[in-house]
């Protein structure tokens, strides 16, 4: 990975992210009022931003041990090729639930 100098996560650059004027790269280094930590995604539909931020007594094994948990969890970075079939998976769980009736006054 490239290296980026880490981001100040200000009012300003959290209203950049958030309106998608601004991008970062998963796995950059941020640090805000809450401290400092590991930038996942930004959600486009919210503007809500994730981070994986560093505890007090984490290691650096700990901390990329759970950054990797976070961004398989979330599909982010190069696991984001994974939600596609896990999307499938859920539809066709949905609809075995919850067949589809045929009857046009279902109440």
């Amino acid at each position: 990975m490239q290296y980026f100098p880490t981001i100040e996560l200000t009012d300003q650059t959290k209203l950049l992210l958030a309106r998608g004027a601004l991008t970062l790269q998963p796995g950059q280094w941020v640090r805000s009022e809450r401290g400092v930590g590991r930038y996942l995604r930004t959600d486009p539909r919210t503007g809500v931003h994730y981070v994986s931020w560093v505890r007090p007594d984490d290691s650096f094994e700990s901390h990329s041990q759970r950054f990797q948990r976070a961004c398989e969890k979330g599909f982010v970075g190069k696991y984001r090729a994974r939600y596609d079939a896990v999307k499938a998976a859920r539809d066709v769980a949905r609809r075995r639930a919850f067949p589809p009736s045929n009857d046009p006054m279902p109440f």
